[in-house]
């Protein structure tokens, strides 16, 4: 039987280099990404939102997610040269007007849009970082410094926290301070100190500040202090421990309220304008119905709401996109509007590398096993509860499936999970982290189009998932080297799933019709091709000739012959 790994030193000079080598590593590799990329859908709406807050405080844009990350991305761009077209932005319109702005943006600069999109980008860079070195140093709290680096291994080589991590979207952010803050929180149900609970509810803040997905963390924080006193009886320091717990979630919600410059906060709930069934009572559409409020005249609207008002703003209107719903995508079936409670299952199981998932197992079985490990493991309680809590959540959304990432807050959980294997199987923990690499590298720069050995890796994905999981109009410099090669030949035929002109980013392509194809090479996005529309399908007819990356397949549509 090998070695347990508990029996080492808690700590060495060389796994310190192999988190300082990890560290490294994951930050070239996001910086390469972060150079390479083309502006992808989501970040041409989140840089111009972030724009706004710096010129004018208007949280308004973007308003379904909170404002820290496309702040932090607009800050480099703020301060250098570029242009901006505010021509058509209302401020504190209802409907959602980033989109609009974004494209505006795009086009006032051009394809110098893709030098400001790297700048926004690499500010972003250290949200990543962080979530490394949390699941360093809370692997090596809970059990030694080997299994630390073996959950940092498996961040730094993640190959969905690499594509995600290098765009200024924030749900790798929300993943690394969701982590931070179940982290700190876990700190102080161990020690209840005065200053262990500063770290919880510092940290509580910034994580509510990423996403609106962890709007629900101060009440799971409140249940498991609660589950703590009376698992444990600790009757003397209830006083004391409430006392902390109000201070954690005062001090996250100020943070929050901060993050907004306290604009609209603890506004009277009956005051608000709604759309949501669940907070105007019916169904609304923003910009085509007038909004309602169920509250306006009872008693409950009189309360204030302790939280800034484009927040709840955003709660709302967030709500309205899952009750309007989406056309949806699985395993080549389409639902329009519609879903699958299994979507996500599926999603990790085929986007996160067959190693890291088979650690897991391995972690599982373990804790299963030995009484020890379990014990070590609880330790992540509040950790494993936010991501089951998250991931049930986002599953029962039914009506709108299109994006993994929502649920990237549960990799964390996976890796430290994992990394408990190795306490019992020390060489298979770091066979499994290598393999990971291995598979996640081979894949390389191409990590948004990553796919798993299960399902034959990344040329097989679009018979999966499409979307942010397969092509996000990432690989336009890809499409600008082919079309700059072959143009000449032919005329040129574009289907990708930007809504912005590719000439902006120096692409020298007509968009596709569909339907009857005219003639010349058309370059088609795997993900487009399985449009809800069926616009596409007559591509399914033509064998391509080239690919490019996992994203595009190249056909070459002869002209049709005229009868004499």
């Amino acid at each position: 039987m090998n070695k347990l790994i508990g029996s080492q030193p808690r700590h060495s000079k060389l796994l310190s280099t192999v988190l300082l080598g990890l560290v490294v590593v994951h930050v070239l590799l996001l910086s390469r990404l972060a150079d390479r990329y083309s502006p992808t859908v989501d970040e041409v709406a989140h840089l111009p939102a972030g724009l706004a807050i710096w010129n004018d405080a208007d949280f308004s844009l973007y308003r379904v997610n909170p404002p820290l990350v496309r702040t932090v991305a607009a800050m480099p761009v703020f301060f250098v040269p570029h242009e901006e077209d505010w021509s058509r932005y209302k401020k504190d319109s209802q409907t959602r007007l980033e989109w609009a702005m974004g494209r505006q943006f795009v086009a006032a600069n051009g394809v110098d849009s893709q030098r400001l999109f790297k700048f926004a980008r690499w500010a972003c860079l250290p949200f990543s970082v962080i979530g490394l070195l949390v699941c360093y140093f809370w692997g090596t709290q809970i059990h030694s410094q080997m299994v630390g680096c073996i959950a940092a291994g498996l961040w730094c080589f993640s190959p969905n926290l690499l594509g995600h991590g290098s765009l200024i979207t924030p749900d790798v952010a929300a993943t690394s301070l969701g982590l931070l803050a179940a982290w700190r929180f876990s700190e102080w149900i161990e020690n209840s100190s005065l200053l262990n609970a500063f770290w919880a509810g510092t940290s509580l803040g910034l994580a509510m500040l990423t996403k609106l997905t962890w709007v629900f963390l101060p009440t799971l924080w409140i249940v498991l202090a609660f589950m703590n006193w009376v698992r444990y009886r600790q009757i003397r320091s209830l006083q004391s421990d409430f006392i902390h717990l109000g201070l954690i979630v005062l001090l996250g919600l100020n943070l929050l309220n901060l993050g907004y410059l306290y604009n609209g906060s603890f506004t009277l709930l009956g005051e608000y304008d709604f759309y949501s069934n669940p907070l105007s009572g019916t169904p609304r559409i923003p910009g085509e119905n007038l909004p309602a409020n169920r509250f306006q005249d009872s008693w409950v609207g009189k309360i204030p709401v302790p939280f800034p008002k484009d927040y709840v703003t955003g709660i709302d209107l967030q709500k309205v996109d899952f009750e309007q719903g989406k056309w949806s995508y699985l395993r080549g079936e389409v639902k329009a509007p519609g879903g699958w409670y299994h979507y996500y299952l599926i999603g990790l199981l085929v986007k996160v590398p067959a190693a890291t998932l088979l650690l897991f197992l391995a972690g599982l079985i373990a804790c299963w096993r030995d009484e020890s490990i379990r014990s070590s493991t609880m330790r992540l309680l509040p950790l494993i509860l936010s991501a089951i809590v998250l991931f049930v959540v986002a599953s029962l959304q039914t009506k709108m499936n299109r994006h993994v990432r929502y649920v990237f807050p549960i990799l964390p959980a996976i890796y430290l999970i994992g990394a408990m294997a190795g306490v019992r199987w020390p060489k298979a923990a770091i066979t499994a982290v290598a393999m990971t690499a291995i598979s996640s590298l081979a894949c390389y720069p191409h990590s948004l189009s990553y796919f798993n050995e299960f399902i034959g890796g990344p040329q097989n994905g679009h018979r999966y998932l499409i979307d942010s999981n397969l092509d996000w109009g990432q690989d336009m410099p890809l499409v600008k080297d082919w079309i700059d090669q072959w143009e000449d030949e032919h005329p040129v035929w574009l289907v990708w799933p930007g809504d912005v002109s590719s000439e902006h980013f120096g692409v020298n392509a007509k968009l596709s019709p569909g339907g009857e194809l005219p003639a010349g090479w058309h370059i088609v996005s795997r993900s487009e091709r399985h449009h809800a529309s069926g616009r596409y399908r007559a591509y399914d007819q033509l064998i391509p000739v080239d690919q490019i990356s996992n994203t595009y397949d190249v056909y070459l549509v002869q002209p049709t012959k005229k009868k004499p």
